[in-house]
């Protein structure tokens, strides 16, 4: 069996391509956020968002709300990167953030949607 590592020098393995750039870092895409960059803010979103939709649809167990709540997080990025402690990674706090606000989210009411028309007129 050979190992990908054991490959000779510019050879890969078939089908695969081999990457144009590496990947840039979260830490580096947020300093261009910081810097108002709205396409690195569209990356992390791309990198970001399916894990985040699967963590919070896993705790309010409705896509609409958590599509909300994933939405929030990136606008809240967006908003407060100037202002952001990052202790460990920016994917923790951005798992963090997302927990949190699913957590307010499946404790808060739901809204009532009506479909009966009111038909009392105003005189």
């Amino acid at each position: 069996m050979t190992c990908v590592t054991s490959l000779p020098s510019g050879e890969s393995l078939p089908g695969m391509v081999p990457s144009q750039r590496p990947p840039v870092a979260d830490a580096d895409l947020l300093q261009r956020v910081v810097k108002r960059d709205a396409t690195a803010l569209i990356e992390l979103e791309r990198r970001h968002r399916p894990s985040l939709y699967a963590q919070v649809y896993g705790i309010l167990m409705d896509s609409t709300l958590a599509e909300g709540v994933v939405r929030e997080v990136f606008a809240q990025l967006w908003f407060v990167a100037d202002r952001l402690v990052v202790r460990r990674s920016l994917w923790s706090w951005l798992r963090m953030l997302a927990k949190d606000l699913a957590r307010g989210r499946a404790g808060a009411p739901r809204r009532e949607i009506h479909t009966k028309f009111d038909t009392t007129e105003d005189k």
